[in-house]
C-alpha cells in the first residue's frame, strides 16, 4: 500500500510542480506588464511650425502662401520641395 502511494505521489508531483511554476511566472510577468503599461503622466504636444498661416475658407497652411508651388496644406509645405524651407528656394515663384 505504501508503495502505491509513493508511486502516485511521484507520478503526480511533476505536473503539480509545473503548474505552480507556471502560475508564479505568469503572475511575475503580469506585474511587469502593469508597470510597463502605465500611461505617462506627461502630455506631449507638438508645436506648430513657425510659418503656419491661416487662409480664410481653407484653414491652415505652412510655408509662404504667396508661392505658386505652395501645397496649401498643414502637413506638406511645398509641391516641389516638400521638406525644404521657403527661404532661398530656387523654385519660388510668386503668384
Amino acid at each position: 500500500m505504501l508503495d502505491v502511494m509513493i508511486v502516485l505521489l511521484i507520478g503526480i508531483a511533476p505536473p503539480i510542480l509545473s503548474l505552480w511554476i507556471l502560475h508564479r511566472t505568469q503572475s511575475h510577468y503580469r506585474q511587469i506588464n502593469l508597470v510597463i503599461a502605465t500611461p505617462l503622466p506627461l502630455k506631449l504636444t507638438a508645436l506648430p511650425p513657425a510659418d503656419l498661416t491661416y487662409i480664410d475658407g481653407f484653414g491652415y497652411a505652412i510655408g509662404k502662401v504667396s508661392c505658386k508651388y505652395n501645397a496649401r496644406s498643414a502637413y506638406l509645405r511645398c509641391a516641389v520641395n516638400p521638406s525644404g524651407a521657403c527661404q532661398d528656394c530656387c523654385h519660388y515663384d510668386s503668384l
